[in-house]
């Protein structure tokens, strides 16, 4: 069918424009990217960049929402990072996470997918951490945080509902805010980066500190 082909081209298209760019911000930060450097290494027309996303800051929320979902899958033209009430559909893996039968198996889920999610974002973060010259920018980052507040209460809220529930003592609140700080593209970017760490050795690290913590 013409219009579904047309709608895959389509798609392709903008999948490789996000790619493109995501990968510029992570190079050269968001203040040092371009349009017209992402219309280049994306092989696309510049007018094409502008007509598709209108601004940089509507690109960049595209960047970090393709990061979190997954490049293959993100599928536009949602912008920001995803709202909770989306995650099901937009996360292949998080309702099998919300039926596994106990908390520990749970979190070991939440975490190895979580780890692959940090991966993508991580280097981003001096991106994210640089746009402050951008007041659009800006508001893609803070949405960006918020999105991940919701996020991770959500998981939480999972977690205290299963068998085994969290510590006693340990609110959904205090959980979450002890997972927000811990389970960080920024705790992801140090050790991996910084103390080259594996990503397997990442993941153990995250299981075991949140397990300790929170269960």
């Amino acid at each position: 069918m013409p219009s579904a082909t047309r709608a895959a081209r389509a798609l392709d298209t903008r999948r490789r424009m996000v790619t493109a760019a995501y990968r510029l911000f992570c190079d050269r930060s968001y203040l040092g990217t371009t349009m017209t450097a992402v219309a280049v290494e994306a092989n696309v027309a510049v007018q094409t960049l502008y007509y598709t996303f209108h601004t940089k800051a509507e690109l960049f929320g595209e960047a970090v929402g393709a990061a979190v979902v997954g490049f293959d899958h993100w599928s536009g033209p949602h912008g920001l990072p995803i709202p909770v009430d989306e995650l099901p559909r937009m996360l292949t893996w998080w309702e099998e996470f919300q039926s596994a039968p106990d908390t520990a198996g749970a979190l070991k889920m939440f975490v190895h997918h979580g780890v692959d999610v940090l991966e993508r974002v991580a280097p981003l973060v001096t991106a994210l951490h640089g746009s402050a010259g951008d007041p659009d920018a800006v508001a893609v980052a803070q949405l960006g945080e918020e999105r991940r507040v919701d996020s991770y209460r959500a998981a939480v809220h999972t977690l205290a509902h299963k068998d085994g529930g969290l510590r006693p003592g340990v609110s959904v609140s205090e959980a979450t805010d002890v997972m927000l700080v811990l389970f960080s593209a920024e705790v992801y970017q140090a050790l991996a980066s910084g103390r080259g760490w594996s990503r397997a050795r990442c993941e153990r690290f995250f299981t075991e500190v949140l397990a300790s913590q929170l269960l």
